[in-house]
């Protein structure tokens, strides 16, 4: 399948937005923790996995908007009627944010599993559970995006 330029600045580009909104939450969360959360060990960690989820998921964000505009003007200067391929440094650069973004997104979920460690240990085994449920279900649907 040859697919256009215009079909992969739009799979950029929702990929950037999917990492943007992301990270958006989880600075979000970080910004929560740091104001309010008392100093544990355990707050500690989840800031970290939660700026570590957001450092990485903003590269994402940058890198698919960036690879989105070049594949625009790729496609302002492609000849009508030529096939398309995309080349493999662009096929790279998808690659590698992929696997960056689904790293961060299990970071994501690390974080969120930690959160609740803070109330109380009820709390915290519930939090952990919904998020390695969640973790295992988004395994099931990534897992054919890794290779």
């Amino acid at each position: 399948m040859n697919l256009t330029p215009e079909v992969y600045a739009e799979i950029f580009r929702q990929s950037a937005f999917i990492s943007a909104l992301v990270a958006g939450f989880s600075s979000a969360f970080i910004s929560v923790l740091v104001t309010s959360a008392p100093p544990k060990r355990i707050v500690g960690w989840t800031i970290a996995c939660s700026i570590a989820a957001t450092a990485g998921l903003l590269v994402c964000a940058l890198g698919w908007t960036l690879s989105a505009s070049r594949m625009a003007v790729l496609a302002a200067a492609q000849q009508p009627g030529t096939p398309f391929q995309l080349r493999d440094v662009y096929r790279g650069i998808h690659r590698s944010l992929s696997l960056t973004f689904i790293a961060c997104f299990f970071l994501f979920f690390a974080s969120l599993g930690l959160s609740g460690w803070i109330r109380s240990r009820a709390v915290g085994v519930v939090s952990t559970v919904i998020a390695i449920g969640a973790a295992l279900f988004a395994y099931s649907i990534l897992r054919s995006f890794i290779h």
